[in-house]
């Protein structure tokens, strides 16, 4: 075969195409999205009322198709007390392919999907089975599909593996080899999901005394005997770059630290507030161990905050009182967001493309309240500065029916995407046998 220049350069933009993580946009742009409450109103927090959400009506809120929404689901699946149906992040929000057809409003928004295994259990990585993960895998097939659903789906299995309050946690040598294992089942049947690794943010590890089971022998990383401040609080659960897509870590503000715990003082966070939690600060996590410069810029890998968001703290239990407003639920909530949408930030950390807000609102000592859609002025906050950010923002288009989800980089249109080098992997998706989950899936509207 005659070798010409035109060659060389069409493999060398293969290669950078191929490598591409799945679904980072293009350099310059930054996904925003939100974790709506999709639960039934009915069962939600009676002292903050949420639930029964949706991305329709969030983007509604917004003025914008957001680029990006996160579910969650467990696994083993759970299964419909009223028709033993196993049921899949929120199935209420989710629709087959033959109802697409009849649908304007739906967008080309990631879908987000934190897996976690079954949290109330003692050993929760023992519950499920290859076969629980293969329906996983088959039910991520149906949604990835472009004869089937056609989204663009991000995997977050057992995230925030380095704290002490999910049971499976601080278990670096088993996370590892499960997370593995998800990610090589999935492989083996589609090639078109994300997988996102995502420990949480490392101010005040390691976060008071293990819960349960902990691995002191791998935790230990300067090797004193206990395990402090100055250990390592990410690298024991590295489970390698060829089993990694995307970064991700999850940060919030609920007040000033040095304040009486739990944190409820209503004070807005550092300008810099995003920067001292992945690189460390004063009020953020140890400067020795910089999570971006370690896994973001080391590996080339996109960063995604997939949960995170500033507390307006409403009240302390037990008493009904409301707290002081402090700042003001305006300027706490922008503070946040500004510390990370800003142009001098992202000019610092190039790879951080993706920021998902916690939108709903949260009782665990003090009633907290992460949203800023549903207050008229936090919303409009939120609608000026993104109006200033415009170039940046990718936010979601229209869905085309049929159009492959691997050509789509980052929230562009089909046309777009043809001369994008960031829209992923262009490999074959490795179709599984669908008839052993059947639901095709697709998220609607947004």
């Amino acid at each position: 075969m005659k070798i010409t220049l035109a060659t060389v350069l069409f493999a060398a933009a293969s290669s950078v195409l191929a490598q591409a993580p799945l679904y980072e946009p293009a350099d310059g742009k930054v996904v925003f999205g939100a974790w709506v409450d999709v639960q039934d109103p009915a069962k939600a927090d009676p002292l903050i009322g949420v639930g029964g959400d949706s991305p329709a009506t969030f983007n509604k809120r917004l003025g914008q198709n957001a680029g990006v929404f996160h579910f969650s689901q467990r696994l083993p699946l759970d299964k419909s007390k009223e028709s033993g149906e196993e049921q899949t992040c929120r199935s209420s929000l989710l629709r087959t392919r033959e109802q697409v057809r009849y649908l304007l409003l739906v967008s080309y928004a990631i879908l987000f999907i934190t897996v976690y295994p079954h949290q109330w259990e003692d050993n929760p990585y023992d519950l499920y089975t290859d076969a629980d993960i293969l329906k996983l895998a088959y039910q991520l097939d149906n949604l990835t599909h472009p004869n089937k659903s056609a989204r663009r789906v991000m995997l977050r299995f057992a995230p925030e593996m380095n704290g002490n309050w999910f049971n499976y946690g601080q278990q670096p040598t088993r996370f590892v080899q499960e997370y593995k294992r998800i990610v090589d089942k999935i492989r083996s049947v589609t090639s078109r999901v994300s997988f996102v690794w995502a420990p949480n943010a490392a101010d005040s590890y390691p976060f008071g005394a293990p819960l349960g089971a902990y691995e002191l022998s791998a935790l230990d990383t300067n090797k004193n005997g206990i395990l402090d401040y100055n250990d390592d609080p990410f690298s024991p659960y590295w489970p390698g770059e060829d089993y990694v897509d995307w970064v991700g870590i999850s940060l919030y503000w609920k007040g000033d630290p040095s304040t009486q715990y739990p944190l409820h003082d209503n004070s807005v966070c550092p300008g810099n507030y995003w920067e001292q939690m992945v690189q460390g600060g004063p009020l953020g996590s140890n400067e020795a161990f910089p999570f971006y410069d370690m896994f973001a810029k080391k590996y080339n890998k996109p960063l995604v905050m997939p949960e995170g968001g500033a507390s307006f703290s409403l009240t302390q239990q037990p008493s009904p009182d409301p707290l002081p407003v402090g700042a003001g639920r305006v300027n706490i909530l922008q503070g946040f967001w500004r510390s990370y949408l800003n142009p001098t930030f992202f000019r610092k950390f190039p790879k951080a493309k993706m920021f998902i807000n916690f939108e709903t609102g949260k009782t665990n000592g003090v009633t907290r309240d992460y949203r800023i859609t549903w207050d008229p002025a936090t919303v409009a906050a939120f609608q000026a500065d993104m109006k200033a950010l415009n170039s940046t923002m990718q936010w979601a288009v229209p869905f085309v029916y049929g159009f492959d989800p691997l050509k789509i980089g980052g929230g562009q249109t089909p046309a777009q995407a043809a001369g994008s080098s960031n829209g992923g992997s262009s490999t074959p998706a490795k179709t599984g046998d669908a008839g052993r989950f059947s639901v095709a899936l697709v998220l609607m509207p947004s």
